[in-house]
């Protein structure tokens, strides 16, 4: 006989609960830790070098870690998870305050004395790719060189690259550039600032057949490992 809730329904039939009935809150907190801790190793690692991390810049950092750990999976966002997400975000951003609070100055400097450099976020989160196509990448003076192969069924390339002046607002797009069928490559000038590159191959009927978006790419990070992202096609 089946087993009855505190509301007679059977156990069975009630919705399950993501906080209770799964593994989710203990999922999130170990995925969250490993990305987390790359800013807790960088904070002391700018402490041992005896510089005062920047909280600020590594706050931010970790809510940017977040919000695309949560973006990843659509199960994730769950407001019943809230509280889990909350959770661990609470005890890294504790644990980086203890950090800084560490490497400040026991007493206040004397008067003509040099205060310790606070050393900004140097740690910049990889690039972001997704699509249905490779791209390989490799350095220039100013930024790096896109290259990729000749697809068939594509009659024409087209690429837009668009900078984001400020990490509150979104990407202000660039000029649509229509590439040579022949071209395989093309460079990007970088900067601080991040850039997001949008590469599609169309088709005669003006179909997209091939698509390769790559986002958030800086000066600072154009040399690591790209993070490919699913996509649908």
């Amino acid at each position: 006989m089946s087993a009855l809730s505190g509301n007679g329904e059977p156990e069975w039939l009630l919705p399950i609960d993501l906080t209770v009935d799964s593994y989710a809150p203990e999922q999130i907190a170990y995925a969250l830790r490993l990305r987390h801790a790359l800013y807790l190793r960088e904070a002391q690692r700018l402490a041992l070098d005896g510089f005062v991390p920047d909280m600020t810049g590594l706050t931010a950092g970790v809510h940017e870690e977040t919000r695309r750990y949560l973006t990843a999976e659509p199960w994730l966002a769950h407001s019943v998870l809230a509280s889990a997400v909350a959770a661990v975000e609470r005890a890294t951003l504790a644990a980086l305050e203890a950090i800084v609070d560490a490497s400040r100055p026991a007493a206040r400097p004397a008067a003509g004395s040099t205060p310790r450099p606070i050393r900004r976020l140097t740690l910049q989160p990889s690039a972001t790719i997704v699509g249905n196509m490779a791209v390989r990448k490799k350095s220039t003076g100013d930024g790096i060189e896109l290259a990729w192969d000749v697809a068939p069924g594509v009659t024409e390339w087209t690429i837009r690259v668009s900078v984001r002046p400020d990490p509150r607002q979104d990407y202000v797009e660039g000029e649509l550039l229509t590439l040579p069928l022949a071209a395989a490559r093309f460079e990007v000038a970088l900067d601080e600032l991040p850039r997001r590159i949008q590469l599609y191959g169309l088709a005669r009927d003006g179909r997209i057949v091939r698509r390769a978006v790559v986002s958030a790419l800086t000066s600072g990070n154009s040399s690591a490992q790209w993070k490919r992202q699913a996509t649908a096609s």
